[in-house]
């Protein structure tokens, strides 16, 4: 019964695409997006932001300045603590946690991320956590990660992600070795792309009713506001994820490249192909998350796997990476397809989103494992590629780095 349920819930988590047009969206709106999801210009205190993100409410002694919610200095000058709009200051190249009192995880206690920040040079490496995704009382019981338990500094200080090879500044091959790294934890079972609150009702008699806080694309939000500010002279961001991390990646892609405009943003997804799911999961999660139409995407209500074409070319100078296993045992499973099915689908997703752009590639290995990362060192994949060197190729945009699949 506990791995039907896990099967059933781990999912292919992504937000989708809807046949009406978002009223507010990066493509219209230079301000920010109000909860009517009409566009406002983001310069007044009820109102406040820019990029199209969700609007935010300046309170607690802030001001909207240049479309950023920050202390008025009256309140600095008071030892009031920033709580948004503001650097996040930690030790050099030693992990930190940053708590945000304003987030939520799917129990609604508070959550934060992690930083490390270096000064070898202005690059930064964002990452998001993945672990599954709910949609219902059943799903959320044992399908997603630290739904119940939240996710604090405790979590953080516990968590051996900080510790995979993509973070390791003593290896000198490691790509990543001088970036600012930004670790988002997950724990709100959305993806990191949802904007509500679900009150499920219980199924059967073994599973109770549960409230889930799906806050996770407004967390990013408020996530985004202070890392703008910890880096506003960004050369380059790379945006990446693993899994359910991976799927946010690439949903969140737009409003990560609007904070930084004039910095290059680039995209990893490790292990998030957008196979288009069997049944009505799509609708369901849709439902539960409150996910945005996504303007510009047409048919992506009814075939996410158009959604990545339309990514790649909203933005035709930066590069998008995904990493994936043929027959990926863990996403095979949530999409609901058998693994032959699944490894045609994912070939047939590179052949029609990623084949056709020239700043779109894939690393596709032959077998059903899941999410790539931990192996960056020793992984080989076809054509004699290793998994390193096309990392290492992404990174720096070298002509070397091009598309491999079995």
């Amino acid at each position: 019964m506990h791995h039907t349920l896990i099967v059933l819930a781990a999912l292919l988590l992504f937000g989708g695409c809807s046949s009406t047009p978002a009223q507010c969206s990066i493509v219209n709106c230079a301000g920010c997006c109000d909860t009517d999801g009409q566009c406002q210009d983001g310069t007044t205190d009820q109102a406040c932001g820019s990029g199209a993100l969700n609007c935010n409410l300046c309170s607690g002694g802030q001001v909207c300045t240049e479309k950023r919610c920050v202390l008025v200095q009256a309140v600095v000058d008071a030892g009031v603590p920033f709580d948004a709009g503001m650097p996040i200051v930690a030790p050099v190249e030693t992990w930190t946690w940053a708590g945000f009192p304003d987030s939520a995880c799917g129990n609604g206690a508070p959550t934060g991320i992690g930083v490390n920040t270096t000064n070898r040079s202005k690059d930064v490496f964002i990452f998001l956590m993945g672990g599954g995704a709910c949609w219902n009382a059943l799903t959320c019981a044992f399908a997603a990660s630290n739904i119940t338990t939240g996710y604090g500094e405790a979590s953080f200080g516990a968590d051996t992600t900080t510790r995979a090879p993509p973070f390791n500044r003593a290896e000198p091959t490691n790509p990543f070795k001088d970036m600012s790294y930004v670790f988002v934890p997950y724990c709100t079972g959305d993806v990191h792309a949802g904007d509500n609150v679900m009150n499920y009702p219980a199924v059967g008699t073994q599973v109770p009713a549960r409230t889930v806080h799906h806050k996770g694309a407004k967390n990013l939000d408020a996530f985004l506001v202070r890392l703008h500010d910890t880096f506003p002279d960004a050369t380059r961001v790379f945006l990446s994820g693993a899994s359910a991390g991976a799927f946010g990646a690439q949903l969140n892609y737009q409003r990560v490249a609007a904070v930084w405009p004039t910095a290059e943003v680039h995209m990893l997804a490790d292990c998030g192909q957008f196979v288009n799911p069997s049944g009505t999961l799509f609708t369901e999660w849709r439902a539960a998350w409150n996910l945005p139409s996504i303007a510009g995407c047409p048919g992506c209500d009814t075939n996410l796997s158009l959604f990545p074409k339309y990514l790649h070319d909203s933005a035709p100078s930066r590069r998008f990476g995904l990493l994936a296993y043929t027959q990926d045992s863990t996403l095979r499973q949530f999409a609901g397809y058998d693994g032959p099915t699944y490894e045609q689908l994912t070939l047939s997703l590179a052949t029609s989103a990623y084949d056709p752009t020239a700043n779109a590639k894939y690393f596709i290995v032959a077998g059903s494992s899941h999410v790539m990362f931990g192996d960056l060192q020793t992984l080989q994949g076809p054509q004699n590629t290793s998994l390193l060197s096309w990392v290492q190729a992404f990174v720096s945009g070298a002509p070397t780095w091009q598309s491999v699949k079995p």
